[in-house]
Order: C-alpha cells, then structure tokens, then sequence
C-alpha cells in the first residue's frame, strides 16, 4: 500500500499490521489512533510548527509521529517495544521537506519513567528552545508519566496529552466538584489545566474499553508558594483518604487532640464540617503553613 495514504487511518493502520504480523499488546497499553483529524487536532492543540522540538511518548507505529513530521516537527520518541522501530522506519516519510528522516526523527529504546531527558536531548534539542511534549499515554501508567514530566529537570514549555477521559476529569476537576482530588491538586499546583477535547473509543484500533480526551499543561507563569511541601502532600493524602468523612476527621492521625482541631479549622475560617473536595488549593497550602506553625 502507498506511503501515501497517512499511518492514521483505519486502511494504512490495517495494512502495516498485517504486513509485520503484529497485534497490539495489551501489556504495553498499545491501541493504535486511526482517526487523522483528531491526530492533527492534537497536534494544532500542542501548537506543532515548523521547527518545534518535540518529545514523543510511546509513537506506536507513527499514526501521530508522521503527522509531526510533516508539520515540521523534530521528534524524540520514547519507546519500549523492540519490535517497533523497524517498522517506523520503513513506515514513516523518508523524506520530509528539505530533511531526510533521521534528521528529524530519533528514537530512544527506554522506559519514560527511567529517562534522563537531559543527556537524551543533550546533543539533539537546543536546549536554549521550547521543548513540547506530545503523546497518547498508556492509560495503566499515566500519572508517574506525567508527575516525571512536571518535575523533568528541563524545560518543558507544554505537555499536549491524550489519556484516560476519567484522568483527564480528575486533573483538570474544580474544586467542590466530584473528580477534584489529590491529583487534580498535585498538577494544578504547578500547572495551568485545559481540558482540550474527548476522543471516541472507537478512534483506536483494537478499541478501548473507555473513551479518551486530550488536556493541555503549561508551567504556571506564577509558581504557588508551599513552603513545606512534604507536609503539604501529606496533609492532601490524608484529606482525601477517606473522601466520605468530613476533614476535621480525616486530620485525626495529624493531629490527635480534637480542640486543636477545631481552633485549627477556626483560625482558617472553616466549617467543622467541610469535606475534602470543598477546599481549593490555596486553602490546602494556608491549611499547611497553619499545621507546620502549630508543631
């Protein structure tokens, strides 16, 4: 079948696959996109152009990577499965514009979560650039990508990420509202949250279980102050630990004395029976400095 006809399709994905013999590993998370619109959505949402340095999780084989490519891209691809860059590098466009392939393309055999992204890019990204993120994440390790991605010792101006539509709610949840919890506060204290779109299950081949949706990430421009950010985490754990129960009950293990308790809620302006989900992140890092002054 012609290299023509894109790697996000249902037609080109079928054919690669029966070419190399190949299924999706269930073990690896692998449910390969096959609608282009929504590829190239993904890519206008991660604002790819000419030029843009772009790290890739988990290509696949390629459906989102050729269309990086063809937008301009320069593409540093994580991946774990050995079977795969053969095939990517039959598959993807052996020409692109003015560049062979393995100008714009490399692809690091490794596992994301044990990645040195500073000596991986050190010789391939001008560090001085943006450095964006684009990746249809595996839904069974999602969170650890995205918590080594926010706290990546480079400069990452954008993480442009499809996952779990459930995770994609809790992340980018309000306060007060049913999804809003510890991760949803564990990104938003240090990112800016776009919940972007929802992509149909039945954009993938083999079909998920579950639908999709793509959220935006960017660095807050204005870092929250925490100033004890081991008891901050340790405070919101327990909060949400027993997400039934009021706060004041899930501080007990905290703070044993119930006046101490209560004063503590008081000084804060807070009803003895708030919940969890009903405090906003500011108040969870007031809650914190109050906690720490008290010890």
């Amino acid at each position: 079948m012609s290299n023509s006809i894109p790697i996000a399709t249902p037609l080109r994905t079928r054919a690669i696959v029966n070419r190399y013999f190949m299924k999706a590993k269930k073990s690896l998370g692998q449910n390969f996109l096959v609608d282009l619109p929504i590829v190239k959505k993904i890519i206008a949402s991660a604002g790819v152009v000419e030029g843009s340095q772009v790290i890739e999780i988990g290509p696949g084989i390629g459906s989102l990577t050729e269309q990086l490519l063809l937008a301009g891209a320069k593409v540093l691809a994580y991946e774990v499965d050995p079977d795969l860059p053969d095939i990517l590098y039959n598959e993807l466009p052996a020409q692109i514009g003015n560049y062979e392939l393995n100008d714009r393309f490399r692809i690091i055999m490794k596992d994301i979560l044990k990645a040195d992204f500073a000596t991986d890019i050190a010789d391939y990204f001008d560090v001085n650039q943006p450095i964006i993120v684009v990746a249809n994440l595996p839904y069974y390790i999602t969170t650890p990508i995205i918590l080594k991605l926010m706290h990546s010792p480079i400069k990452i101006s954008q993480l442009t990420l499809m996952m779990q539509k459930e995770v994609a709610e809790r992340i980018s949840a309000a306060h007060k509202s049913k999804a809003y919890g510890p991760l949803t506060i564990a990104v938003k204290k240090d990112m800016d949250v776009d919940f972007a779109f929802e992509v149909k299950r039945t954009s993938f081949m083999p079909s998920p279980k579950v639908d999709s949706a793509v959220v935006v990430l960017k660095p807050l421009e204005h870092k929250l102050l925490i100033e004890h950010e081991d008891l901050f985490n340790q405070i919101v754990k327990l909060a949400f630990s027993q997400r039934r129960k009021t706060l004041n009950n899930n501080l007990k293990s905290l703070i044993k004395d119930k006046d101490a308790r209560q004063k503590l809620l008081n000084d804060l302006n807070l009803d003895s029976n708030i919940r969890p989900e009903e405090l906003s992140i500011l108040q969870y890092i007031e809650l914190s400095k109050k906690i720490f002054e008290q010890r």
